[in-house]
């Protein structure tokens, strides 16, 4: 090869890489949420009564990505414990199957005397619950636990970090986390939406 078609084809080459990245989405996209659904008091079995929190992660990409986005792991973070769901996706049933509906994971908390490994968002004083979560949080670990992409529905590129972190906080006029529950005990939940943030395109491509 001649010392101008070398040139000319690392040129083709850069050009290549050079409309690859400038392809790739900058902007965030939002893949899910993450809910705390409310606390309940519940019989622990012999007897006594606990409170019982509930948590829920859903995560759709449906119109967003190609396909499905995978992940190791899903961790929920409360009050110093934590809990992880396994190798999960955004497709139904969260990629488990034989389930065929949306991804929806309950996590439960509850005094770990009574087998949880979670801890509850609310204390139990006789029959009043208080809400006691500043926040809690969920952490989603990529396949690699490293930087990782995927195509887009438009068929751009989206170059993901390999740990994404979702905090779930109580706004600054409360002293906790508020589920909005009735006198009836139903709640209508607080939440946050889950949202990925676009890592350097390059750090994709390595």
């Amino acid at each position: 090869m001649g010392m101008k078609s070398a040139f000319l084809w690392c040129l083709a080459i850069s050009v290549q890489v050079a409309v690859s990245l400038a392809s790739a989405q900058t902007q965030p996209i939002t893949i899910g949420k993450l809910t705390y659904v409310g606390t309940a008091a519940e019989s622990n079995g012999d007897g006594g009564v606990s409170a019982v929190s509930s948590y829920e992660l859903s995560l759709d990409t449906t119109g967003i990505t190609m396909e499905p986005i995978s992940f190791s792991n899903a961790i929920l973070f409360v009050k110093g414990t934590k809990q992880g769901s396994g190798a999960i996706s955004t497709g139904l049933g969260c990629g488990v199957p034989p389930e065929e509906g949306p991804c929806h994971l309950i996590f439960q908390g509850g005094p770990s005397s009574a087998g949880f490994v979670l801890a509850p968002c609310a204390s139990l004083n006789k029959e009043n619950l208080t809400q006691n979560c500043i926040s809690i949080a969920v952490q989603l670990v990529s396949s690699t636990a490293n930087h990782f992409s995927f195509a887009l529905a438009n068929g751009g590129q989206f170059c993901a970090y390999g740990i994404n972190n979702t905090f779930l906080q109580s706004v600054s006029d409360q002293a906790a986390l508020d589920p909005h529950c009735d006198a009836q005990g139903f709640c209508q939940g607080a939440s946050v939406p889950i949202v990925l943030h676009a890592a350097p395109a390059r750090s994709c491509s390595q």
